[in-house]
């Protein structure tokens, strides 16, 4: 590793890493190489990372490519914190702190589960790789934010887990829909993209369900705009008109157990899903493991990392240079 003074000139040198906030977190073998200053935090490495574990930003600066950063981050994230990052990083928003709402829009994800699973498979059994590979086994791609990602976990997780054991078919996938407005329209279809979206089930005989599928959706302050309502109005006709039971909650709804337990209750009705029956021991137990997991999803802010004694504060922005993209 250069020495501190040439590192310095070599990140000044990146236009891309100006608006970055250091320190920096760079990758370094040995531990002669070991350095810590304002602007480098470096973290030792032995291992031989495998192609495609860097993209150059200079002839002298390489950044870690998504995969390899979630690699890195399974020694300091906890289970959840690792899930989520994965979430983050196959969905369609980045966290980042200097942002107005906290958080970017990303119009494609920077990574996938399969490029993920590529990636760990070409790599030389690294540490943290089994717990990388559990991560992306209940990750979910395609997700708009940080709330819907925790949402479908709290719905898909087991009742062990805390969860309610629903199976979620697709986050933000796309819906045909016939157009409300198809008379003003040039077209009579149209695309509708529900956050989360359940099926009922495929042997379900026609007719003995009320209806084929149903959308939950996460309200945020984006909706509270007068034209949008309007917009969300003919957005949830179209759904029903085409057997789809849109469902809509709020941060307050998501909070509330005994809402979320009655907007479950309702889901499984409309899908033809049996209800569980326990004996009120059995409620109470897996009332506190659904508050609990509620608990640990509403802590991980995807800056502060607690899978060791020695917590990781991560304040740099979530987003890759314009050059990861290409």
């Amino acid at each position: 590793m250069p020495e501190l003074r040439r590192c310095d000139e070599a990140l000044g040198r990146v236009e891309a890493l100006s608006a970055l906030r250091p320190p920096y977190h760079v990758i370094v073998s040995g531990t002669t190489a070991r350095h810590r200053s304002e602007l480098l935090v470096a973290h030792q490495t032995q291992a031989l990372q495998p192609p495609g574990s860097f993209f150059s930003l200079s002839p002298e600066v390489h950044c870690a490519s998504p995969e390899l950063v979630l690699l890195q981050m399974a020694e300091y994230a906890t289970d959840l914190e690792l899930l989520l990052l994965v979430d983050e990083l196959c969905g369609h928003y980045g966290i980042q702190p200097r942002a107005s709402k906290g958080l970017v829009k990303r119009s494609d994800p920077l990574t996938n589960t399969m490029r993920i699973l590529d990636y760990l498979d070409r790599a030389s059994t690294p540490r943290g790789a089994s717990k990388l590979r559990r991560a992306v086994e209940r990750a979910r791609e395609r997700s708009g934010s940080p709330r819907e990602s925790k949402t479908v976990h709290r719905l898909e997780f087991s009742p062990r887990l805390g969860g309610y054991g629903l199976e979620v078919v697709a986050l933000n996938d796309p819906v045909l829909v016939e157009r409300a407005d198809a008379t003003l329209a040039a077209s009579r279809e149209r695309i509708r993209k529900p956050d989360i979206m359940l099926l009922a089930p495929a042997d379900a005989p026609e007719g003995s369900i009320p209806f084929r599928g149903c959308a939950l959706d996460y309200q945020g302050g984006y909706h509270c705009d007068e034209i949008q309502a309007g917009r969300d109005t003919n957005r949830r006709n179209e759904l029903l008109a085409c057997g789809v039971k849109p469902y809509e909650i709020e941060k307050e709804h998501y909070d509330d157990p005994d809402y979320l337990d009655w907007l479950v209750s309702h889901i499984r009705r409309d899908l033809g899903l049996e209800e569980l029956r326990l004996r009120p021991g059995a409620l109470e137990a897996r009332r506190a493991r659904r508050e609990r997991l509620w608990h640990d999803l509403e802590r991980i802010d995807g800056l502060t990392w607690t899978g060791r004694s020695d917590h990781l504060l991560m304040e740099g922005s979530r987003e890759l240079p314009r050059k990861a993209a290409t």
